[in-house]
């Protein structure tokens, strides 16, 4: 990938391959890892997968930015944190709102234990 990235951002990915109820195939990522982690760590990306397929499940963030390009509205699925190589990512689509990443800390600091 090409493209600097920053916390928020929306990019396309290819996370196969992956094993039992990982999310698979070419999808949207919402790149959660810190602006200090990506441009020390510049081969390296942690990322939420997303679907567009709405469970209802309250964790499962509707991703939104003023300038966020998705074809379909699509959900972030915040119980499912991975760190994967930047070979993996493709095309940016946008950068989530403010509001959308505050919602997406909530959940990780719950499902990761952190204050």
């Amino acid at each position: 990938m090409t493209v600097e990235l920053h916390r928020g951002d929306v990019v396309w990915a290819d996370v196969n391959p992956t094993l039992g109820r990982e999310q698979a195939g070419r999808r949207p990522v919402l790149v959660v890892a810190s602006d200090l982690f990506l441009a020390k760590a510049d081969t390296l990306a942690i990322v939420l997968p997303c679907t567009t397929a709405d469970r209802g499940w309250p964790n499962h963030v509707r991703l939104t930015g003023p300038h966020l390009e998705l074809p379909r509205p699509t959900f972030v699925l915040t119980e499912q944190p991975r760190t994967i190589t930047r070979d993996r990512l493709g095309s940016l689509l946008g950068r989530v709102d403010v509001t959308t990443m505050r919602e997406v800390d909530v959940w990780l600091r719950d499902f990761l234990a952190l204050p």
